[in-house]
């Protein structure tokens, strides 16, 4: 079978959503499929364009090349928005018509609009006019007719699947959850933590709940001198993260940036706790190392954390935009070394659970019962 994926993602392999790609690409390989990975970076003519009109002028690119592929793919699966012009075109063209068609969400743009625009707002700066209307009312109505058309629609976690439902974009034969997986590599992660150490993994934007954090953090320090916060994986210089946080707790935060995967593991391998403030989320990549390294975890209850962890067994969950209440969470997992050590040895058994060796099996058998439903 000829495999094709359609990203709206950069081709980056420490980015979540390719490297969650690459992965599926690899094991459909290893078992005699044809699979390729498109993204924006394949079409030339897209460099330095805007990512605000990329949903408007990269699926009809893709839809060209597709229609021009020789032999044709048996089955594309398509990035949220990259596929809505190669779906609504498909009955039009008898080459696409034979090709199973899948749209994937690694996080569903609505929830996360709505987060965002919340957020902005919290923070005296909303959104202009023009980017809510290409990414509310123009977004969804693209995506909409995208899923309707799909073979099958791929989604991340129970919010998300109850919203696709609701508005019905997809009915229940078309739907399923597939959540990320947690790596193996680091379920075998031996740790040596540091106590008041804690550990934030994601890149430093509204939407991961940065404000929560730094306000959470700075009354936490106020009355622990010895606690530590490290950043990891920022995507912004360290000046950046720094100045969000008041100057006299800055020589107490470490920031990596660009951490590579090495750095990562000897941060979960030192950090005393993982707190993860986020305001959206499809399934976290960052979110399941944690679980997997065996780290206690303070989370937010978006994504697919409500799905995995319980509250006061395997983690402790808290409301989104809920400084206080983060602090809480935080201060009492401090408090408390033997119920840290319970809640990230339980947090890793949930992770060996949705391991890539555990549902690697399910997503091949999920595949070919898609691609036999649609013969």
């Amino acid at each position: 079978m000829r495999v094709l994926y359609v990203l709206h993602a950069p081709k980056d392999p420490h980015a979540a959503v390719y490297a969650h790609t690459a992965r599926r690409a690899e094991l459909l390989t290893a078992h005699g499929h044809e699979v390729t990975i498109w993204t924006p970076q394949d079409f030339p003519d897209l460099a330095g364009r805007r990512p605000t009109v990329l949903p408007l002028i990269y699926p009809p690119r893709v839809l060209v090349r597709l229609a021009r592929a020789r032999p044709r793919y048996d089955l594309v699966l398509f990035h949220s928005f990259a596929g809505w012009a190669s779906l609504l075109a498909r009955t039009l063209l008898p080459r696409l018509a034979a090709t199973r068609m899948v749209t994937q969400f690694h996080g569903l743009e609505p929830l996360y609009l709505t987060a965002v625009a919340r957020e902005a707002t919290r923070r005296g700066k909303p959104l202009s006019v023009r980017y809510r209307i290409l990414a509310g009312p123009v977004m969804s109505s693209l995506l909409a007719s995208a899923c309707r058309r799909s073979d099958g629609v791929f989604c991340l976690n129970s919010q998300e699947e109850r919203y696709l439902l609701d508005k019905r974009w997809a009915n229940a034969t078309q739907l399923d959850r597939l959540p990320q997986e947690a790596p193996d590599e680091l379920l075998i992660l031996r740790r040596e933590p540091v106590p008041d150490q804690l550990m934030f993994l994601g890149q430093w934007l509204p939407a991961k709940g940065t404000a929560d954090l730094v306000q959470a953090f700075s009354a936490l320090a106020s009355g622990r001198a010895a606690l530590r916060l490290v950043c990891v994986g920022t995507r912004a210089p360290a000046e950046r993260v720094l100045a969000d946080f008041p100057t006299a707790l800055r020589p107490r935060i470490e920031v990596l940036g660009e951490a590579s995967r090495s750095e990562i593991a000897s941060a979960f391998q030192s950090a005393g706790l993982f707190v993860f403030p986020s305001l959206s989320e499809g399934s976290s990549l960052a979110l399941l190392e944690a679980m997997a390294s065996g780290l206690p975890i303070v989370a937010t209850t978006v994504g697919a954390a409500p799905d995995m962890l319980r509250h006061g067994e395997s983690a402790l969950l808290v409301s989104p935009v809920a400084p206080a209440a983060l602090q809480r969470a935080i201060e009492y997992v401090l408090d408390r070394p033997e119920i840290a050590r319970d809640l990230g040895e339980r947090a890793r058994a949930v992770a060996h659970d949705v391991s890539w060796r555990s549902v690697a099996p399910d997503y091949l058998r999920r595949i070919d019962r898609l691609v036999r439903r649609c013969l």
